[in-house]
């Protein structure tokens, strides 16, 4: 079979040749910029063509003026002659007969804006250890500006805690739900099992190991959902000490010692695994106590043991102790369920969003219909419920005026 351009090209050709043969004035220059697009089959462009619209027939027959490299070229010379433009996948073009609603191909550029990138798993970067801020450069200043933006950031997302490597500085710093700031913090819990690992020669993992089976023994350990906006925009369910006791430095350079407990303590473990190049997959109880947040916000529709009945008792900003203890803290500045993809927050295709809000509504209406269905069966069901019961009722009365009516004719 010929390529589809070719039967084009032909005729294309031929309405040129009959244009060049019109007669025009003698000095009259004529410039074809050939603008249209490419051809999808052989990826070649059309070129610059110049003639002279005085050069009739003998131009054409010495020198053609429009021999163009690819067979396609001379249909897209003259679809640009007429002022005409074709470029697929674009909105502007008038492909709205070709592609049904919600069928139309991507748009480069159609895009929801991406205002606080955020490195996403398996960037590298992510799995190293961070580099350490100069104290004295933190005291002059020098890096106010990168930390109010990672704090920003925080706060665009409504997540409880956000760490440099995560937003492209991969430097030791993060930041709390109370915008407080921790800049080369230092675990000095486990700076201690450290120093007792190497004297006692035991490998660091199998130290730890040891280390939390002592404190949950102790009922020094807690396991809750923990949201991470580098893996995917996933929470997961995890286990961590209870208190943890840091050094850092603030945002102005100041040195300070803190104990945190809590969803602060929590979060600041797991800000400073992120540091350390620590994630989730070495943390995590297993594969099934991974969920998307979107899962997480139809909590209330998962089975009781999904995917255990401890992780789903354990609400959002909630920590299990075991047995069966519950604490559950506040954390006013990480409403990170309230913000969706629907409303522009996160990156993605425009395209995509547009879908997604007409597919929240179309589910709405079958609610709101679902409903009203329910509410005329239950109507109908009362009912004739009423009826059934005026029914009997009649009856009785019948019956009963039936037994007066004996008995007076045997009186």
């Amino acid at each position: 079979m010929r390529h589809r351009c070719a039967g084009a090209a032909a005729k294309a050709a031929a309405a040129v040749a009959a244009t060049a043969l019109r007669p025009a004035k003698p000095t009259g220059i004529s410039t074809c910029l050939c603008s249209a697009s490419k051809c999808g089959r052989h990826r070649a462009s059309p070129l610059l063509s110049s003639y002279s619209s005085a050069s009739s027939t003998l131009a054409l027959s010495a020198s053609p003026p429009l021999l163009l490299q690819h067979r396609c070229s001379t249909a897209a010379a003259a679809i640009a002659c007429t002022g005409v433009q074709h470029r697929p996948c674009s909105s502007s073009s008038s492909s709205s007969a070709t592609f049904a609603d919600g069928s139309r191909p991507y748009v480069s550029g159609q895009t929801v804006q991406e205002k606080y990138p955020i490195v996403q798993l398996p960037a590298r970067s992510l799995w190293c250890r961070q580099y350490p801020l100069d104290p004295r450069r933190v005291q002059q200043g020098e890096y106010a500006d990168l930390i109010a933006q990672v704090k920003a950031a925080r706060h665009y997302y409504q997540y409880p805690s956000l760490s440099a490597p995560q937003s492209g500085w991969n430097v030791q710093m993060f930041t709390l739900f109370d915008d407080t700031v921790f800049i080369n913090p230092v675990n000095l819990d486990a700076e201690e099992w450290t120093a007792d690992a190497a004297r006692r020669g035991v490998p660091w993992v199998e130290y730890e190991e040891e280390k939390m089976r002592e404190l949950r023994a102790a009922g020094m350990t807690g396991f809750a959902w923990e949201p991470c906006a580098s893996s995917g925009f996933m929470l997961h369910y995890i286990e961590r000490p209870l208190t943890v006791r840091i050094r850092a430095l603030d945002e102005h350079g100041k040195e300070f010692t803190v104990k945190l407990a809590r969803m602060r303590g929590r979060m600041a473990l797991h800000e400073m695994d992120h540091l350390n190049g620590v994630l989730f997959t070495r943390r995590v109880v297993d594969t099934d106590h991974v969920v998307p947040m979107e899962g997480f916000v139809t909590m209330s529709d998962w089975s009781d043991d999904y995917p255990s009945l401890e992780a789903r008792s354990t609400f959002l900003y909630s920590i299990f102790t075991p047995p069966y203890h519950f604490d559950t803290e506040a954390v006013d500045d990480g409403n990170l369920l309230d913000r969706k993809f629907e409303d522009g927050v996160y990156p993605g295709c425009e395209q995509d969003r547009q879908q997604r809000i007409e597919s929240v509504a179309v589910e709405e209406l079958q609610r709101q219909q679902w409903r009203s269905e329910k509410k005329k069966q239950k109507e109908a069901k009362q009912l004739l419920s009423s009826t059934a019961e005026f029914a009997a009722a009649a009856a009785a009365e019948g019956a009963d005026g039936d037994e007066d009516a004996g008995s007076a004719k045997q009186q």
